[in-house]
């Protein structure tokens, strides 16, 4: 093996070393976690890294329910520039190459499911049919009161956001917790600061690791948990890891390969028959 981080025995690969690593995937039983890093290259801005939404804005306000709902009626300005900014980049962003060749993997056969901490449907958009989303979808809106949910279009956001520029201050709430027929109000469907993850799509996530052969970590900086224990949770059961990263993160030195590079850039290349 050529080179070692810390006191792991992880293989950087070279881009010659790149059928090793493609020998590997295509065993398949293959899982894919998913963070920030490849919703980046679609042009979403992160939340957490310098220059992100919470260097921005005051994430013990903007960050829960209880923030967000007090600044529509005391900031409705603010409460308008967050809720642009957070949807706004999500809405133009489009699937990446990264996005679409892990749609062709699964459409081979070869990757069972994504397990994503992103919020942004892109692997969905893309074609990726099994998808466990650990920190929600901002295409969903949930009652608050009866729990239904329902899937918005990126027209529909759209629309929500032209309407929002010119709303008034008691029209604002409307727009951003719209009534369901039961009379609650809808919210995103997304995990908030102090909201436990969705008890089903962890448990699943929990159990494909367990039982995957291989664990691909692309865009995820291993700092958020519980989703950061999942790798963990797939080295104490024997899956090889393959980190796909441009920088050293968290849990480089727990990948057994690990490949430096934007996913997509690496990821068209490495699934390439």
């Amino acid at each position: 093996m050529s080179k070692v981080i810390g006191e792991s025995d992880n293989h950087i690969v070279t881009p010659d070393e790149y059928s090793l690593v493609r020998e590997i995937i295509y065993r398949g039983s293959v899982i894919a976690l998913t963070g920030a890093g490849i919703s980046k290259e679609s042009g979403i801005p992160t939340f957490r890294e310098t220059g992100g939404i919470w260097d921005k804005y005051d994430i013990s306000i903007y960050g829960n329910m209880v923030g967000l709902s007090s600044l529509i009626i005391i900031k409705p300005r603010k409460i308008k520039d967050f809720i642009t900014d957070v949807y706004g980049g999500i809405i133009s962003a489009k699937p990446n190459s990264a996005h679409i060749s892990l749609t062709k993997l699964e459409d081979e056969g070869i990757l069972s499911c994504i397990i994503t901490q992103n919020i942004d449907n892109l692997h969905q958009e893309a074609g990726n049919k099994r998808v466990y989303e650990l920190h929600g979808n901002l295409f969903v809106m949930r009652c608050m009161k009866c729990g239904k949910r329902q899937k918005k279009s990126k027209e529909e956001l759209k629309s929500m956001l032209d309407n929002l520029k010119s709303a008034r201050r008691h029209e604002i709430l409307n727009l951003i917790l719209p009534r369901c027929e039961c009379g609650g109000r809808r919210r995103p469907d997304v995990v908030m600061f102090g909201e436990s993850l969705p008890q089903s799509e962890f448990e699943n996530a929990h159990i494909e690791v367990k039982k995957c052969k291989t664990l691909l970590l692309i865009g995820t900086s291993g700092v958020i948990y519980p989703a950061a224990s999942l790798p963990y949770t797939a080295k104490e059961s024997g899956v090889t890891i393959i980190e796909i990263s441009p920088e050293p993160t968290s849990l480089s030195s727990l990948a057994d390969y690990v490949i430096t590079g934007m996913a997509g850039d690496v990821l068209p290349i490495l699934f390439r028959n």
